[in-house]
């Protein structure tokens, strides 16, 4: 598919090259690697694919779970300026409280909601013919391993797909630690193939 002109989002560990347009990592950070690979699959997507778009609707949730907490703490401070402690204690109680609820719920939301995803998309046939396809893609590297596992699912209408992979990160970076994205952009085009294919 022809590229699209889009920028792909960086990570605070990994370093891009802009001269060669390289993702660089140390390979023997997991989480760097994990998060950059999953960088360059989103830099994929975006430029290459252009008849997916990114969706946010899993980190909207996050930011809304973390804004209402953030509000309550907003209360009990303007609160107290207002009405000095002791008198605040009852609304402080209840806004810290709440508070503590909403950052366990928030965790919760990442451990069981997002679960590792990085990337989320809806393709759309340009011709109209066929509904449009929801993408989910998440990753994990296990602690001390040097397995990257993707897992992709889509749906559409009534249709659902999965597929997980478990792959070395030498498959998809060089000696000198740099991102190799042709074989990175082969591999994530048999993914999609093969998904819808068993489960077209």
């Amino acid at each position: 598919m022809p590229p699209k002109n889009s920028q792909s989002s960086g990570t605070s560990k990994s370093v891009m090259d802009k001269s060669c347009d390289q993702l660089r990592v140390n390979k023997w950070d997991g989480p760097s690697v994990r998060n950059t690979i999953d960088d360059a699959i989103r830099k994929i997507f975006n430029e290459k694919y252009d008849t997916w778009t990114e969706r946010h609707t899993l980190a909207d949730g996050r930011l809304i779970i973390s804004t209402i907490a953030v509000g309550f703490a907003a209360v009990a401070l303007i609160y107290d300026y207002y009405e000095p402690f002791p008198r605040s204690k009852p609304v402080l109680a209840t806004c810290s409280i709440t508070y503590f609820i909403l950052m366990g719920v928030l965790q919760l939301y990442q451990w069981y909601i997002e679960r590792g995803t990085f990337y989320q998309g809806v393709e759309i046939d340009p011709s109209e013919r066929s509904p449009k396809r929801y993408w989910k893609w998440s990753s994990s590297i296990k602690k001390y391993d040097d397995k990257y596992i993707l897992e992709a699912e889509y749906m559409q209408e009534s249709r659902t797909g999965y597929i997980k992979v478990l792959k070395s990160i030498g498959a998809f970076i060089d000696e000198e630690g740099v991102v190799v994205l042709p074989l990175l952009e082969k591999e994530l085009a048999h993914i999609i193939s093969s998904v819808l294919r068993k489960n077209g």
